[in-house]
């Protein structure tokens, strides 16, 4: 039995409710609702009834925010809303203060499953139903005008997949009202159980039970890289003034900030891009762990120096995209 069931429940009563009150679907389970996307054949699983998977810190799943109206500095920076890692590793944003200006480095949490706990989330995935192949879900764009893709990435099974929806969750949610009569049910359908995948995942703790993790609650995820995004911040006001602790930080590695990795273009404002590893991203990372997202970075000069991070999961290229 799977058993991240508390959730999929919920799913089945879902499901029940929206064949009930708008008409059965003629798309095979797996199919691409609405006939989007493109679909193939499942695999068998192994004959031990496990989904296999990667290994060591290889992604097995990834859930992202993309897309939206976000400017492309904060696209490139915002962390994957879910990773599990093929060692049971699961990393997640963590509670972030919301203070202004809000620390510069994103909160992040790992903490480990079980091979027994990496199976129940793979299990509750492939009881969706939806992971055949790639799937691109936008009936939402009839209600919703703005609004970003939560894309599923799946590598399991011998299948790597890729799942996103738009405006997860505006489709099954009754707050919104009824969805337009040019929204297929099963659309409709596949919106609420994405969205109750998405809700397990969040709530992972009370998903997986117990004894399917390594070890009692989550600890700070520290990067072993980061990829930092600098432009100049010469003349900007510093605010609340220099004197208030983080605001105006010493430039932390011997690099030339001038000259400090290589330009982005589409960024504009003549925004450099470089990855730090090893003993400068520790330095780099003690450093920013101690500024804020408006902090200005010197050197012995007056020259001042803005500085964007985006911590790099195990699983991530260390390089700028």
């Amino acid at each position: 039995m799977n058993r991240f069931a508390p959730v999929f429940l919920v799913v089945l009563v879902i499901l029940s409710g929206c064949a009930g009150s708008a008409g059965s679907s003629s798309d095979p389970p797996g199919s691409s609702p609405g006939g989007s996307g493109e679909t193939e054949a499942s695999p068998s699983a192994p004959a031990t009834g496990a989904i296999d998977h990667p290994t060591g810190s290889e992604a097995v799943l990834v859930v992202t925010s993309e897309g939206g109206m976000l400017p492309v500095q904060d696209q490139v920076t915002t962390m994957p809303l879910f990773v599990m890692l093929g060692d049971g590793r699961v990393i997640v944003p963590g509670v972030t203060d919301l203070m202004f200006p809000g620390p510069a480095l994103p909160a992040l949490q790992v903490r480990q499953l079980t091979e027994d706990g990496v199976q129940d989330v793979l299990e509750a995935v492939e009881a969706t139903e939806l992971f055949a192949g790639d799937l691109d879900l936008r009936a939402a764009q009839a209600m919703v005008a703005d609004g970003t893709d939560t894309v599923f990435t799946l590598d399991a099974g011998g299948r790597h997949v890729r799942v996103s929806a738009f405006a997860l969750g505006s489709l099954s949610d009754p707050a919104m009202g009824e969805p337009p009569p040019t929204v297929s049910a099963t659309d409709i359908e596949a919106d609420a159980v994405l969205r109750q995948l998405m809700d397990g995942l969040t709530a992972i703790d009370t998903s997986v039970p117990p004894d399917g993790w390594e070890a009692d609650g989550w600890q700070t995820y520290t990067p072993e890289d980061l990829r930092l995004y600098v432009r100049d911040g010469t003349g900007q006001p510093v605010e609340g003034g220099e004197d208030l602790p983080g605001q105006v930080l010493d430039w932390p590695t011997d690099d030339d900030p001038a000259t400090f990795g290589e330009e982005v273009a589409a960024f504009g404002e003549g925004t450099r891009c470089a990855t730090v590893s090893g003993d400068d991203a520790a330095t780099w990372y003690a450093a920013l762990s101690e500024a804020n997202q408006q902090t200005l970075w010197t050197t012995d000069g007056d020259d001042r120096w803005l500085v964007q991070v985006r911590p790099l999961l195990p699983h991530e290229e260390v390089v700028c995209p």
